[in-house]
C-alpha cells in the first residue's frame, strides 16, 4: 500500500460500498452501480488484492442484505456464480487500465455491460434446463434474454447496463478525482 495513499484507498473503499448498496434502492433493471463498481475498483486501486476483495466483498455484503431487508432475491442460485465471474473479469480487465482518462472510463462502461451480458446469461444457458446444452441452446438463450429487458429506461439490456455503467463511473470517477485532488492540495500544504 505503500503506492497509495492509505486514506485514498479508505475513500475508494467506502465508495465501493456505497456503489454496492445502491443497490437496495429502487432502481431501473440492470440499471445499477455493479459494472462501474468493477471497473473503479479495478482501475483505481493498486493493490491487485484489495482490487479485487473490496468489490467482491461490497457485493457479497450487498447481496446478503438484500436477501434478508429486502423481497429481492440476493441469493439466487447457481447462474449467480457466473454474475460473480463476470464481476471478476471486469475488476481483471480494468486492472489492465494504463490511464483513467474520460475515453477510457467510458469505453470501460461499454465493454463491462457487454461482458456481463454474456457471461451472465451463458451461466444460465449452462445451469438451467431451459435450453438444450448446445450452440443452438446457447443462441437461444442470449436471444431470449434480450426480450426481457424492452421496457427498460433506454430500452434494451445492454444500453441501461451501459448507461447504468456511465452514470455511476461517473459519480464514482468524478468523486475519487475529487478526493485525489484534495489529498494533493493538503500534501502540499502539509
Amino acid at each position: 500500500m505503500n503506492r497509495q495513499n492509505k486514506t485514498l484507498v479508505l475513500s475508494a473503499g467506502l465508495l465501493i460500498i456505497a456503489a454496492a448498496f445502491t443497490r437496495l434502492f429502487p432502481h431501473y433493471p440492470n440499471f445499477t452501480a455493479i459494472g462501474a463498481m468493477a471497473v473503479f475498483g479495478g482501475s483505481v486501486i493498486k493493490d491487485k488484492k484489495l482490487a479485487f476483495l473490496l468489490p467482491l466483498g461490497a457485493m457479497l455484503l450487498s447481496d446478503i442484505c438484500l436477501q434478508l431487508l429486502t423481497s429481492t432475491k440476493g441469493f439466487y442460485g447457481t447462474s449467480q456464480y457466473f454474475v460473480y465471474a463476470a464481476f471478476i473479469i471486469i475488476t481483471a480487465l480494468a486492472t489492465l487500465m494504463q490511464k483513467r482518462s474520460v475515453s477510457n472510463i467510458a469505453l470501460a462502461a461499454v465493454w463491462s455491460g457487454a461482458i456481463f451480458f454474456v457471461v451472465s446469461n451463458f451461466g444460465v444457458w449452462l445451469s438451467s434446463d431451459f435450453y438444450p446444452k448446445s450452440l443452438a441452446g446457447l443462441a437461444g438463450c442470449y436471444s431470449a434474454a434480450i426480450p426481457f429487458y424492452k421496457n427498460e429506461l433506454f430500452g434494451n439490456f445492454i444500453l441501461n447496463s451501459i448507461m447504468g455503467n456511465v452514470f455511476y463511473s461517473t459519480l464514482l470517477f468524478g468523486a475519487y478525482y475529487v478526493m485525489e485532488r484534495k489529498a494533493i492540495l493538503q500534501k502540499a500544504i502539509a
